[in-house]
């Protein structure tokens, strides 16, 4: 659905296919205008009516109808061909008496100079309404009551009834404007920004000071990078592609912890002076302190959301290496099981560096190439794996210790080659290690595991195994033709995956099944480009950066807990016509549940995987329960350890 114009109780529904007559009282559609040429569908972008007259905005132009004829019937509209050109029409509404159309080359085929705003009064003749002397792109014409909103790509522009400028709005202080919708309440424009969220302002700046409306999420809807610990959640807003170029922008980290948001950015901050933050990690051994990268002015070390270090190659020891003066790469970054942060600076020799323990720095080379870094990890046989997704392979090196001044035991720079690595792409996106330690890498042509990655700097096999499935009878590499962006595991050690262009894969932890699947299609994912994912094992939601925003899937499967002191069951009590599950949480990982009723018979079971099961009040015949007070039996496999709750149910 594109636009929605209200005409007293009816709503007229600009769709895909043509346009929806809707009954906002009965809630029930009335009726269908499919307009397109010969009785096809034809998208309608926005939806416009005069006494006399209907308009439609569509892709190939802008079509009218008279008001005496029946507008269900094609035929009855017409291409409007006289004063206006033909194409792409984005908008069409009525001002002031006035028929506006915005004529955007741009939308059809990216043209930026010819976007055009036609206008038709009494129905005479289509004129242009010239308000710019500059070329400009539409974004977005809306009718405000007694104001106009005309969004471009410079700012917000609102016009009075007699056509005068109240503002134009074209930055927030000093920030460049993305409107895509507005409001005007309360003597002030309320702007809906695809960058800064919700807008409220009186005018223009610096006129006027803009109040950055902060709801309890991110700051902006970038994001780059996700890191989750102990329940706590941080992201980076800006995504470095790989070409490397600096983007400059100052967007800060987002944190969130027992489910409120803070912004790290805010103006007078001393974040708000480092530009290009693209990576976030919280430390492993101080719960109040986290690593951020920048692109551009190396490693920033926060303690309790401030910043209180900026780490560059002129205060470590020389230890960041500079791609230029005063330009040091800092990109991904891991924490190993002794506290030393590993992290990659990009597209120079010496590419990965080390704050050690004792708050020393180092850094290291390894064949003497320079590469590209985005991902580092460090996995539990002591080894760090760096990515390089510029058609370079992965590097994996482990290092000598025993002195203050570490040194390159041994390393590997595995490629897509049989017998170096068997990546199936030299290009390498991510990476994870799972709850049998073994090391799962993505790349521009699936998945491909380590099964054994102790021995592979060792003389045992350095080649990954891609996954082979069954599928109509054919044996087909598990996502060969997707790019896998990013890889996490649940408490249950299924594989989350993020695509490119497929959206969100969640596999078995051998990979052999496919649980879920989520496009932009069949669920409510954003956008099938996912850019990175993360599973808060605490609660069991997945959290999912694509091109578009943030958003969280509800997983049943949380981290299992030490012991049973934590065990509950919820809802509890069960309302009657409920029909969802009932869930037992605080479990012990693998415990054994059976229910049973007040009468000690057992009328379900089931072995948990992680800390929650889900019961969907059935019997094991798959009959619903009866009322009644149901007791849960948990316990581990060895009966260690035992639990009982229980759950009322009310039908």
């Amino acid at each position: 659905m594109n636009e929605i114009l209200f005409d007293g109780k009816m709503a007229y529904l600009s769709c895909g296919f043509g346009i929806a007559l809707f009954d906002t009282e009965k809630l029930e559609i009335k009726d269908t205008y499919i307009i397109g040429p010969n009785g096809t569908n034809l998208e309608v972008l926005q939806f416009a009516v005069t006494d006399s007259l209907y308009y439609a905005a569509t892709p190939i132009g802008l079509y009218k109808c008279r008001r005496d004829l029946l507008p269900n019937n094609y035929q009855n509209w017409k291409l409007i061909t006289n004063g206006i050109p033909s194409g792409y029409y984005a908008n069409v509404l009525v001002f002031n008496n006035t028929v506006l159309a915005a004529y955007s080359p741009f939308k059809e085929s990216g043209i930026t100079d010819k976007d055009t705003i036609f206008s038709l009064k009494n129905n005479n003749t289509w004129e242009v309404f010239q308000y710019h002397s500059f070329p400009y792109v539409v974004k977005k014409l809306k009718d405000l009551g007694n104001t106009l909103f005309f969004a471009d790509n410079f700012g917000s522009l609102f016009l009075n009834t007699s056509w005068q400028n109240i503002a134009y709005i074209t930055q927030y202080e000093t920030f460049a404007t993305y409107p895509s919708d507005a409001i005007v309440k309360d003597q002030a424009f309320w702007i809906a920004d695809l960058g800064y969220g919700l807008i409220k302002t009186g005018g223009s700046s610096p006129f006027y000071k803009p109040t950055f409306i902060q709801t309890n999420g991110i700051n902006r809807s970038n994001v780059a990078n996700i890191d989750i610990r102990n329940g706590k959640i941080v992201t980076a807003a800006i995504f470095i592609d790989s070409g490397g170029g600096a983007t400059y922008s100052r967007e800060g980290a987002n944190v969130s912890e027992n489910g409120d948001w803070s912004y790290l950015g805010k103006a007078g901050q001393v974040a708000n002076s480092i530009v290009d933050q693209c990576h976030v990690l919280f430390d492993k051994k101080d719960p109040s302190r986290l690593w951020v990268s920048s692109w551009v002015q190396g490693l920033i070390e926060f303690k309790n959301n401030e910043v209180i270090k900026i780490h560059d190659g002129t205060n470590t020891g020389g230890a960041m290496e500079a791609i230029l003066p005063n330009w040091w790469r800092v990109s991904g970054k891991d924490m190993d099981e002794e506290g030393n942060l590993w992290f990659a600076v990009s597209d120079v020799t010496k590419y990965l560096s080390v704050k050690k323990t004792n708050g020393t720095f180092q850094n290291f080379s390894f064949d003497g190439a320079a590469r590209f870094v985005r991902k580092v990890l460090c996995d539990q046989n002591g080894q760090v794996w760096i990515l390089h997704e510029r058609d370079q392979g992965l590097t994996v090196a482990k290092f000598n210790k025993s002195s203050s001044n570490y040194s390159v035991q041994s390393y590997k720079v595995l490629n897509k080659n049989v017998g170096s690595g068997n990546l199936g792409s030299n290009s390498v996106y991510s990476i994870v290690e799972d709850l049998d330690g073994k090391i799962w890498v993505g790349t521009s042509a699936g998945i491909r595991i380590f099964s054994s990655p102790s021995t592979i700097l060792s003389g045992g096999p350095v080649d990954g195994e891609p996954i082979k499935i069954v599928q109509d009878g054919n044996v087909e590499l598990l996502l060969d033709a997707e790019v896998v962006t990013c890889i996490d595991i649940d408490a249950a050690n299924n594989k989350w995956v993020g695509t490119i262009a497929g959206g969100v894969y969640c596999f078995s932890s051998d990979g052999q099944r496919q649980l879920f699947h989520f496009t932009a299609d069949n669920s409510s994912l954003y956008s099938n480009e996912i850019v990175d994912l993360k599973v808060n094992g605490k609660t069991g939601d997945v959290y999912i950066a694509s091109s578009i925003g943030l958003q969280s899937y509800k997983n049943v499967i949380i981290d299992g807990e030490e012991n049973y002191s934590g065990i509950y069951a919820y809802p509890n009590p069960v309302k009657p016509n409920y029909t969802g599950y009932v869930y037992v949480t605080g479990l012990v990982d693998n415990s054994v549940v059976k229910i049973a009723d007040e009468y000690g018979n057992f009328v379900w079971e089931t072995k948990s995987q992680g800390g929650r099961i889900e019961w969907p009040l059935k019997t094991f015949a798959g009959n619903k329960v009866s009322s009644g007070v149901y007791i849960v039996y948990a316990a581990t496999t060895t009966a260690e350890l035992k639990a009982v709750t229980k759950v009322l149910v009310m039908n």
